[in-house]
């Protein structure tokens, strides 16, 4: 039997999204040959929520829209937002599953993420409806939880940018330009969503 086609599958609170998401989507659909890589934004990131005011899902999607809107490999997805409540991976990849039954998903996983998926609920489900690829930073390979001794790995570009320092940034007035698109950038501005 052939091999189905893969889509990718790359979730994140996206506050605000940034190069360094784009730029880590770029570089795995290149180079594991996905068909396309859906950015599922949070409904409700349970373990962030606890400890952070997230800004609005509506525009934490548009924000996703606008960074992906140059690469027709790269989607920006509802599917937390239409399952409602609070996001969790295997469920989302349930209903992703059902969703395109034609294609065999690959969760990515940033190393730091990967490094605390048995914190998630229902993480031990995740490999019922779902490869995973966790993208390792330059020059450091280090241990992952045992759960994902089945995983792919492979070493990501170089990239030294949080969501956290450009809001940060927003906040006091730094310089966010290299961080982030124009579009991102004026979405923000226009809706003052990190300060005024």
């Amino acid at each position: 039997m052939d091999r189905k086609p893969v889509i990718g599958v790359f979730g994140g609170t996206f506050d605000p999204p940034h190069h360094g998401h784009l730029q880590v989507g770029q570089f795995v659909s290149s180079a594991r040959r996905l068909e396309k890589i859906l950015y599922i934004v949070a409904n409700d990131p349970w373990q962030k929520t606890k400890k952070t005011v997230i800004t609005d899902v509506s525009d934490r999607l548009a924000m996703v829209e606008l960074l992906l809107i140059n690469d027709n490999n790269l989607v920006a997805s509802d599917a937390e937002i239409v399952l409602g409540g609070e996001s969790v991976t295997a469920q989302t990849l349930e209903s992703l599953q059902s969703i395109y039954p034609d294609f065999d998903l690959e969760l990515i996983l940033g190393y730091d993420a990967a490094l605390g998926i048995e914190s998630w609920r229902e993480y031990e489900r995740i490999y019922e409806f779902s490869g995973i690829v966790v993208v390792d930073r330059p020059g450091e390979l280090g241990d992952l939880p045992d759960f994902l001794d089945k995983a792919s790995r492979i070493t990501g570009p170089y990239l030294d940018i949080s969501s956290a320092e450009i809001r940060e940034g927003f906040k006091n007035g730094s310089e966010v330009d290299s961080l982030l698109p124009a579009q991102v950038k004026s979405y923000i501005l226009e809706n003052s969503i990190y300060g005024d």
